[in-house]
């Protein structure tokens, strides 16, 4: 008797307990907003890190009021067909390179400018053209006007354009001529190749592993990652970095939605934005070297050096004046860009 009535208070004892912890514990809110967040590769690549982790932020921001739905690996298509679908409401959210947004805002088109920065930092550091602040404030103020209906809301990279073959190293300009060489369907980066002397073939991202294992092409650029993370290693054997252009993506929001949030909402989304902004930079830096070192030690991929690093620069920068007028805003906003670059201030 004695230890049947033990047992019963010992019972008592931890239900009232566990009642008392679950009106004493802070209860998650109810989500009451899901939008969808797209972007064009795998989860584990920058883009899908990047996209995964602003995802987390703004749950853990609004107390799990508002929620991300990642759409990874391209699946609402080409890049330039998702910024039409954040540009009509179809998507709220999505990671863009910005030369595939400029289509639509063609002021853009700047962080295309071959030779225009001098290393990842002028794009995602403390001052970058990319972290919130007076110069991406005006970038938005442009892409608004020219879009009718698309904001910058945050941004990053995954390094600088590295050029990569199938069957040689690229290290003179020269090396360029009889390649097959992939590269956006985009103006101003299509000027910039013509000025090494090659036409390329404007093959979407999506497109580009059929055409580089069939042998469509056999060559393309992108941020050396890709390589290892999108399977390129079974075909690509050669890479040389470099440091004409960095591959620059926004992510952009549906304007008309975004207005349409309340106050509080819209400053969650651009403070998870601004946080996973900085976070995605600093991991950027440390994967970088991880990458290189897998594909040399198990894909056996060969490094190759820049050689005549003035020539490439020289003959880029030398198409600047007539890019000019596919940038939006022209010479005048190339020079803005250039001016904060080098000084922090756009006036």
């Amino acid at each position: 008797m004695t230890m049947r009535v033990g047992r019963r208070f010992i019972g008592a004892a931890l239900a009232l307990a566990a009642v008392a912890g679950s009106v004493l514990a802070p209860a998650a809110s109810a989500q009451r907003l899901t939008l969808k967040y797209a972007h064009c590769c795998p989860a584990d690549q920058a883009y899908g890190v990047y996209a995964h982790d602003f995802a987390d932020r703004v749950a853990k921001n609004s107390n799990g009021e508002i929620k991300v739905e990642v759409l990874d690996g391209g699946v609402m298509g080409t890049e330039q067909a998702m910024a039409q679908k954040v540009q009509l409401g179809v998507l709220q959210m999505a990671g863009i390179t910005a030369n595939n947004v400029a289509q639509l805002a063609p002021s853009l088109n700047v962080l295309v400018m071959p030779y225009l920065l001098g290393g990842v930092d002028d794009l995602t550091g403390a001052r970058g053209l990319l972290r919130a602040g007076a110069y991406r404030d005006e970038l938005d103020r442009r892409v608004v006007a020219e879009s009718g209906s698309l904001r910058v809301v945050g941004g990053y990279t995954n390094s600088f354009r590295s050029m990569f073959a199938k069957d040689r190293c690229i290290s003179k300009v020269s090396d360029l001529q009889g390649l097959k060489f992939r590269a956006p369907k985009n103006p101003v980066m299509t000027a910039m190749w013509e000025a090494w002397g090659i036409s390329t073939y404007p093959i979407a991202w999506g497109e580009t592993f059929g055409a580089i294992a069939s042998g469509v092409v056999d060559a393309f650029d992108s941020p050396t990652d890709v390589i290892l993370k999108m399977g390129f290693h079974e075909h690509i054997k050669y890479v040389t970095e470099a440091s004409y252009l960095p591959l620059a993506a926004v992510v952009i929001a549906n304007g008309d939605w975004f207005g349409g949030l309340s106050e509080a909402d819209r400053a969650i989304i651009l403070r998870s934005a601004g946080e996973t902004d900085v976070a995605h930079a600093e991991w950027v830096k440390k994967v970088g070297a991880e990458v290189r070192e897998a594909l040399k030690s198990q894909h056996g991929v060969k490094f190759c050096e820049l050689e005549n690093t003035d020539e490439w620069r020289d003959r880029a920068r030398g198409a600047w004046p007539k890019l000019y007028e596919l940038v939006g805003g022209g010479k005048d906003w190339v020079d803005a860009t250039a001016r904060y670059v080098q000084t922090g201030a756009l006036q």
